[in-house]
């Protein structure tokens, strides 16, 4: 499980990278503009994505202190209400930033740590007990999930962006 859980974190450190190199060939308007979706730009989108992933590692200490989920952003996470960033540049900075964060995480997890229960409470603040390994592959997938998004909105502009091929990571 914990080899599993190093792999994503690889994997969505890669997809990112990828996927911001693609968002930094947008124009500034299209960053901000409204496509339609609930989370309506890629600016919107890209800023769930890191706060949902901050929030969790604040959650994942829960468990137990992880020296990776030390200093900004885990000390002051950043609100629900707004993206904590303005041009696709800063984005892609935090998220290197985070990538590593998350990177060295995984390395940290035990066996003990991926089955054991986890009691937290979402952001609106309705508390829970759940498998923590589980909860970190939610985590994984919820990134995964929402840049199926960016993916469409670039799709439906007709910028080509391949950028979530697992396999391009996958060792021999």
């Amino acid at each position: 499980m914990i080899e599993t859980a190093r792999l994503f974190a690889r994997y969505n450190a890669h997809v990112n990278t990828e996927m911001n190199k693609v968002l930094s060939t947008l124009a500034a308007e299209d960053w901000t503009k409204d496509r339609g979706g609930h989370f309506s730009s890629f600016q919107s989108m890209a800023g769930h994505i890191y706060t949902a992933d901050v929030h969790w590692m604040v959650r994942f200490t829960g468990l137990r202190p992880f020296q990776a989920v030390k200093g900004d952003p885990f000390d002051f996470p950043p609100s629900w209400d707004k993206p904590p960033f303005g041009a696709v540049a800063e984005y892609a900075g935090l998220r290197r930033t985070l990538d590593q964060a998350i990177e060295a995480f995984t390395q940290e997890l035990t066996e003990a740590d991926m089955k054991a229960p986890l009691a937290y409470r979402n952001s609106r603040g309705d508390a829970f007990t759940k498998n923590f390994g589980g909860l970190v592959f939610h985590m994984f997938n919820h990134q995964t999930h929402h840049r199926g998004m960016v993916a469409l909105y670039l799709d439906q502009m007709g910028v080509k962006n391949d950028f979530s091929n697992l396999n391009a990571i996958v060792e021999s």
